[in-house]
């Protein structure tokens, strides 16, 4: 199935392979990307609605019409946090709209005590992902994925 996606936050995409965490790299969530943040806010990638959202709000998931459904997880060592640092801007079952502010951050708090600040951005439960196109737009990536 194919989708238009667009990173959910500033910041330099790698392949899910970089993560600095061997759930993630491994490939055991599914297909996805890492990224290196420049910004300190979430926003919904695609249209879909929140499927997902931690008590600590350092991960948020979005059910596309598709029934793919997208993690994206904010940094690693964020869940001992306890939701300090992290301002949720929709909850659990709201519709969203690409490019919905989903959740704003302390950039400076989450460096200070996080482990990483690596956001990986993972297609739940799904074996393949390809890139069929890719250009990046005000400092994010925007792609055409075909995801299986």
């Amino acid at each position: 199935m194919k989708i238009h996606f667009i990173s959910p936050i500033a910041g330099i995409l790698e392949d899910v392979s970089r993560t600095p965490d061997d759930t993630f790299s491994q490939g055991l969530l599914g297909p996805g990307f890492v990224i290196t943040p420049t910004d300190d806010q979430i926003y919904a990638p695609c249209d879909g609605k929140i499927s997902l959202l931690f008590p600590t709000h350092h991960a948020i998931a979005i059910h596309h019409a598709s029934g793919i459904n997208i993690l994206i997880h904010i940094g690693f060592g964020t869940v001992d946090l306890k939701g300090e640092g992290f301002m949720v801007h929709k909850m659990l079952h709201d519709d969203v709209k690409q490019g919905d502010l989903l959740i704003s951050f302390d950039d400076d708090f989450l460096r200070k005590n996080a482990i990483s600040m690596a956001i990986p951005v993972v297609f739940l439960q799904k074996e393949n992902l390809t890139i069929l196109s890719k250009k990046e737009k005000n400092n994010f990536v925007e792609m055409e994925l075909d995801i299986t």
